[in-house]
């Protein structure tokens, strides 16, 4: 009995130390590690990767009105002057020669355009195929996005081109609608990204 009270004044080591148990070693601790933060809604955030003003434009219609507006830009674009400044050279002599991009060649373009507009309409009326929608119209801005860029890249490094003439150089300088489908399908792709990143309203619910 005296033992026991002797020890009544003499805590433990856990009430001395709080860090470590009676057995001698630091204990656990039971808080766990914040997570980031999130949304409410759910939504996939470009925070820190771009301007808000971008990330905002981005995220309007969870990337389906910035994918409308890319598609409707390549099919602008398909309408307006692609290239300007061709020239032909042959046995070292350049001179000037029409435009490369013929009436086929545009309306192709812009069924192209139509067709990344039409795949941002119908993941607003399809919602439950929005996630296979949206990696098709992420594949085809892809194709879209490389094709224009070899198109334009190839007549500001020249190509030569096997004619009757013998070997003919061909260059041309991008025009405004150039850019403007390369800018349009970059934004198909980044609105398909968002897409994928964002669950539909459907599965919210």
């Amino acid at each position: 009995m005296d033992y026991q009270q002797r020890n009544a004044g003499f805590p433990g080591r856990s009430a001395a130390f709080p860090g470590l148990s009676d057995g001698g070693t630091q204990g656990q601790s039971s808080e766990q590690p914040t997570a980031a933060p999130e949304t409410g809604s759910g939504q996939f955030s470009w925070s820190g990767v771009v301007p808000p003003q971008l990330e905002e434009i981005a995220m309007r219609g969870n990337g389906f009105v910035l994918a409308l507006w890319g598609g409707a830009a390549v099919a602008v674009g398909a309408l307006l002057p692609f290239i300007y400044n061709v020239q032909e050279t042959v046995a070292g002599t350049p001179f000037a020669t029409g435009s490369v991009i013929t009436a086929g060649s545009r309306f192709i373009s812009l069924l192209f355009g139509l067709l990344l507009a039409g795949l941002a309409l119908w993941t607003r009326y399809r919602p439950a195929f929005r996630r296979r929608i949206a990696i098709a119209s992420l594949v085809v801005s892809l194709l879209g996005f490389a094709g224009y860029c070899l198109f334009t890249l190839t007549g500001l490094a020249d190509v030569t081109i096997q004619t009757y003439n013998g070997p003919t150089q061909y260059s041309w300088d991008p025009s405004v609608g150039a850019p403007l489908s390369i800018g349009g399908c970059a934004a198909c792709a980044i609105a398909a990204i968002v897409m994928l990143r964002t669950p539909a309203a459907s599965e919210t619910r």
